[in-house]
């Protein structure tokens, strides 16, 4: 792309300043269009934009909202403006609907948390856990799994071009009495159960041109199940904690067209600790970056998705 190509951006969170901060490097016009009522996750730089009107023929949209109005809307912009766009009535309801994950994984053979127990999550579509609760099973509602007792959740990171999807790398984020204790960034471990899944997925979901994340939930137990998966980069890509911090790497680079490498050499690490244990959402942490003394090189291994 080049000066003055158009980009628009879906709301102004504080997760889009490595998207922004791209755009005004290489001299892009940016709009805003914001969907949302004012939050503290909100980014002042980014609310002092112009406001998106029809005036304004975006070449790109950069959404990092999945909720379905969101998606909906970056299907509907896109179709007008001629953009390429990989968004389906059906593949909408899959991103934004964790029932509707829940039945695709099924579907696949990607295990997912039982709902058999007395005491169960009962869950939203909001991010964060937000109004997730703890109900009994004559009193549930809505989409349901067991309470289970966490002992980590591994948090893998994508991109998808035209063709593949690239495994980027992971965090990890312990868990002490199913409150967030500690995540640490980045994680390697064995990938060879996730990677069977992966495989699987990426033939059924149609993504082009997206960050995106995926969690797996490992309980005090040593069982695995797939829980949510993220048409957005997670919570800490704002600050570089995956890319930029801690390697050579812009992800965001990606989203304009530079294909990821094969491998991502990665020189420091992130942790976090959280101050106050929440079940539902996160605390203030204390974040600490560390230098290496042996550089990690990541094989960043891609599936094709024909």
């Amino acid at each position: 792309m080049t000066s003055g190509t158009n980009i628009l951006l879906f709301g102004q969170k504080i997760k889009l300043l490595p998207v922004y901060s791209y755009c005004k490097e290489n001299n892009y016009n940016i709009r805003v269009l914001d969907m949302a009522n004012p939050h503290d996750h909100d980014s002042f730089d980014i609310s002092q934009e112009q406001k998106f009107n029809d005036d304004f023929i975006p070449d790109l949209i950069v959404n990092f909202k999945e909720q379905e109005k969101y998606l909906i809307k970056e299907k509907q912009l896109a179709e007008k403006y001629g953009l390429d766009t990989f968004l389906t009535e059906d593949n909408i309801k899959f991103f934004s609907d964790k029932s509707e994950q829940d039945r695709i994984f099924k579907s696949l053979n990607i295990p997912t948390v039982p709902n058999d127990g007395d005491v169960l999550l009962q869950k939203t579509n909001l991010s964060g856990g937000t109004n997730f609760k703890i109900v009994n099973r004559s009193d549930s509602k809505g989409f349901c799994q067991n309470l289970l007792d966490i002992h980590y959740i591994v948090s893998c990171h994508f991109y998808a071009d035209d063709r593949y999807w690239y495994w980027l790398n992971n965090h990890i984020m312990y868990y002490e009495n199913n409150c967030p204790r500690s995540s640490y960034a980045p994680y390697m471990f064995n990938t060879n159960s996730i990677e069977y899944y992966i495989k699987k997925l990426s033939k059924q979901i149609p993504i082009r041109n997206k960050l995106f994340g995926w969690q797996f939930l490992f309980d005090k137990f040593g069982n695995m199940y797939s829980i949510d998966f993220n048409l957005r980069p997670f919570g800490g890509f704002d600050k570089g904690s995956y890319d930029t911090e801690v390697s050579n790497e812009s992800w965001t680079s990606y989203l304009f067209g530079k294909t990821p490498p094969s491998t991502i050499d990665y020189y420091k690490s992130v942790r976090c600790v959280y101050k106050e244990k929440l079940q539902f959402g996160y605390s203030n942490i204390d974040r600490i970056v560390t230098k290496l003394k042996h550089p990690i090189s990541h094989e960043v291994k891609k599936y094709d998705t024909l």
